[in-house]
């Protein structure tokens, strides 16, 4: 059992991929509830194709455009926008605008401590300094790896275009 809590605007444990990831609640905080985290993204930012085998995923698109791909099918995501990802059915999405904000969702918990493997700490809540590594800074090899610690399956590449994925 969990104990209540509240985290402020700028709270939670913040981490660095190609873009900012504020994580509001973990596993340890729901007791395995769920995880919420909001991620600031730079343009064409998108994570492989994938597949969880633990968990839900939910988005919602706070500010900025997005392409969404759930299963077979694209879907356009203005700010706004929620998108359910279900256990079991690949999924992927690509910031559209110059910057998009999303808000995430695991249920139930614990595959967002996947993310800790993958980023650094984050110096400050901005967008880090580009670098010319993949988002996760990690050989395929290693992310398919620790993915599949955490139940998920990498099926493909980050979405670059609707006709290219």
């Amino acid at each position: 059992m969990s104990e209540p809590f509240a985290v402020p605007p700028d709270g939670g444990r913040a981490t660095w991929t190609d873009g900012l990831n504020l994580f509001k609640a973990t596993a340890e905080d729901t007791g395995g509830a769920l995880a919420v985290w909001e991620s600031l993204m730079p343009r064409g930012s998108s994570p492989v194709l994938h597949v969880h085998h633990h968990e839900d995923e939910a988005f919602y698109v706070l500010e900025g455009a997005m392409t969404f791909r759930v299963g077979d099918e694209f879907v356009d995501g203005p700010a706004g926008t929620f998108v359910w990802g279900p256990r079991g059915v690949p999924h992927q999405f690509r910031a559209d605008s110059p910057t998009a904000r999303l808000l995430t969702w695991f249920v139930p918990a614990g595959g967002e401590q996947m993310f800790f493997h993958f980023s650094r700490p984050a110096e400050e809540l901005t967008l880090p300094p580009p670098t010319q590594e993949p988002s996760h800074g990690l050989r395929p090899e290693e992310l398919e790896t620790i993915a599949r610690r955490y139940q998920m399956e990498v099926l493909g590449p980050p979405m670059r275009s609707r006709s290219t994925t």
